[in-house]
């Protein structure tokens, strides 16, 4: 879903580099968010071959290794640092797959999964829960797309939150002018400023496949 709303990494185009290392940062570590193992994740993605035998490390494609190395090394102009960060064995290590065993993209030799932090604080022991959504557009704007044969998507992301224990959820703010590519980032900066806001609370978020860009699910 993630990779829908990014540029493809293959194409050539004006600023190739540069949007190439912005998809494979994001990809890679929203690979190590989910517990993949961003070679994996990442080669089955964008369909590049990865050579396995019986005992050693997946050997990943000199497409694939380039394109690290160009995210690792081209400067995201909004923060002044690389796409990618230096590999830190400690943080960047693949984790279990969060929810079960055995998937496909899942490591060979992770490590353990990061156990629950212990929350301490005013808020401890509760859970809040974030709904993200996209506006609509304007009905002319969604015409003019058609009459193009493309698609037109709203601009901003709605927040919609609950208490675990019923209580009225927070105020939340529209996060104006966000793009399909931003809104993990977004959404993840928002999780983090709220877990500051309450302390010991845990923050999950869930982003619809409409805030992405993709289409609503027929009915």
């Amino acid at each position: 879903m993630v990779s829908l709303a990014l540029p493809t990494p293959h194409k050539k185009k004006t600023d190739g580099v540069q949007l190439r290392a912005a998809t494979i940062g994001t990809m890679y570590n929203y690979a190590l968010k989910l517990g993949l193992s961003p070679k994996r994740a990442i080669s089955e993605v964008y369909d590049l071959p990865l050579v396995e035998a019986e005992g050693e490390r997946a050997q990943p494609s000199r497409k694939y290794e380039r394109w690290i190395e160009q995210a690792r090394k081209t400067i995201n102009p909004e923060t002044g640092r690389p796409y990618l960060q230096p590999y830190i064995s400690e943080l960047h290590a693949p984790r279990l797959w969060p929810i079960g065993r055995g998937h496909p993209l899942e490591p060979r030799r992770a490590q353990p999964a990061i156990p629950e932090p212990v929350r301490e604080g005013r808020y401890a022991g509760r859970v809040l829960t974030l709904r993200v959504s996209r506006t609509a557009p304007p009905d002319w704007a969604v015409q003019e797309a058609r009459e193009r044969g493309s698609r037109m998507i709203g601009p901003d992301l709605v927040i919609e939150g609950s208490w675990s224990n019923g209580e009225e959820s927070p105020p939340l703010p529209v996060l104006r002018g966000v793009s399909p590519g931003e809104t993990p980032r977004r959404v993840q900066s928002l999780v983090k400023e709220l877990e500051g806001r309450y302390p010991g609370a845990k923050v999950t978020a869930t982003v619809s496949a409409q805030a992405m860009g993709q289409p609503p699910r027929a009915g």
